[in-house]
């Protein structure tokens, strides 16, 4: 859990559960591609979507958090998309309603067409790139300072969404 003075609200951060990309070893870092159903989680990713629910839920009651003070926002991809319908289930909260929102700014870096639907091996490359530097965008993909600026907007909608 991150506490920050200056934030209005406090954030519990959930990576996706095991896709089914990352069963087949696949790079799949497109908004176009990520949405597909296809895309989204395997078995064993729900089961931690399940588990992460119920930690989280445990976390809320430890800390005397209602439910109703739950928002969750989550990436378009299918991936976390699921694993947000399965948090949402394991808390019984309604994922269409209000206390659910997808934010497109949260979704996966794109790492471009020269690494889409790749081998998850290329990610050597990649991380080769963003060590020597940030700012370097793989053709037609992003930086990491991109992903940096788009999270900081993400943020700055939420916190000027939710207060608490």
């Amino acid at each position: 859990m991150a506490t920050l003075s200056f934030l209005r609200n406090r954030y519990w951060v959930l990576r996706h559960g095991k896709s089914i990309p990352n069963e087949k070893g696949l790079i799949v870092s497109s908004l176009e591609n990520g949405v597909r159903l296809e895309y989204q989680l395997a078995s064993e990713g729900v089961e931690q979507a399940e588990l992460a629910g119920k930690l989280f839920l445990k976390e809320l009651k430890e800390n005397d958090i209602p439910l109703e003070n739950v928002r969750m926002c989550y990436s378009p991809f299918a991936r976390t998309r699921h694993t947000a319908e399965v948090v949402a289930s394991t808390l019984n909260l309604p994922f269409e309603g209000p206390q659910c929102k997808v934010m497109e700014d949260l979704r996966e870096r794109y790492f471009g067409p020269s690494f889409e639907l790749q081998s998850h091996d290329k990610y050597t490359e990649i991380w080769a790139m963003d060590e020597k530097d940030p700012f370097t965008r793989p053709e037609g993909g992003e930086s990491v300072d991109d992903v940096a600026s788009r999270l900081a907007s993400a943020m700055a909608t939420m916190e000027s969404e939710y207060q608490g």
